[in-house]
């Protein structure tokens, strides 16, 4: 169903009718209001009850046009385990890393080139005016170029693999040019080179320098759609390497070899061990 070009205007409708609710309703309140009306003739019926009608369907009328018609965000998806590939309408590319969202205004593309984030994406954006991608983090915006921007519950990366991008986070400003890196963890802001021309994990393959534990685990729970248990006292364990996409055993034994870790793997269940 996600495949199809309809999904995502389906899942927002979906969003928008569970925020209506039938209004509290007293059953006693109402019952005494019955027995007072039986006993008016039909001809006094109050013309105010009536216009009260008219008025509350034009109200529910009135919601439902704003909350379908004039809520013109467009949504793609990447749940766990999945990547998602599509074209903004200026013809620049997306791809969604593991269970991440973006949205945009479509209407209003041609005047503000904004997008926004929620996990990781790769964009190679078309140039023309200033295109900005917003995070709960902070905000990144170029004319035209390649980066990716990752943007995790406690982690904070853009990577920059041609051109030049600006990053403002906690109201300062910072000029990533090609080749590096702006991180954020534990705290702090490092800043990195790296000699990848795009991000690994569009092939399959998700590489890390230097990158918190914690975060190398996440990424094998979204890849892999799977939960880890392990000893949270190696969260803050900083680690250089890669693992596959195609195969739990080996991608395991690629991050946990090095830390000399080993692990269980039960259904979607793996416990990492200190040996």
């Amino acid at each position: 169903f996600k495949q199809l070009d309809a999904s995502s205007a389906f899942m927002k409708i979906d969003r928008a009718a569970q925020r209506f609710k039938a209004p509290d309703f007293d059953v006693d309140t109402r019952l005494a209001e019955l027995a007072l009306e039986k006993k008016r003739e039909t001809t006094l019926l109050s013309w105010k009850r009536y216009i009260s009608g008219i008025a509350a369907v034009a109200v529910v009328s009135i919601g439902l046009y704003f909350a379908f018609f004039n809520n013109v965000d467009t949504t793609f998806i990447a749940e766990k385990v999945q990547k998602t590939e599509f074209l903004l309408p200026d013809t620049s590319e997306v791809i969604l890393n593991a269970n991440s969202e973006i949205s945009f205004d479509q209407s209003d593309w041609e005047n503000h080139r904004n997008v926004t984030l929620e996990g990781e994406a790769y964009f190679k954006v078309t140039k023309g005016n200033k295109f900005s991608v917003n995070t709960p983090k902070g905000t990144v915006s170029v004319l035209g170029t390649q980066f990716i921007v990752n943007s995790r519950a406690s982690y904070f990366e853009v990577t920059c693999f041609e051109g030049l991008v600006q990053v403002d986070y906690a109201d300062k400003t910072t000029k990533v040019g090609a080749g590096n890196s702006f991180k954020i963890y534990n705290g702090k802001i490092v800043h990195e080179e790296t000699n990848l021309l795009a991000p690994s994990w569009i092939h399959a393959k998700s590489s890390f320098k230097s990158v918190p534990f914690a975060e190398v685990l996440d990424e094998i729970e979204r890849q892999y759609n799977v939960s880890i248990d392990y000893n949270e006292a190696i969260n803050g364990t900083l680690y250089t390497g890669s693992f596959t996409h195609e195969n739990l055993q080996t991608a395991l034994e690629a991050i946990t070899i090095p830390l000399n870790l080993s692990f269980d793997i039960k259904g979607n269940h793996v416990v990492l061990k200190s040996n």
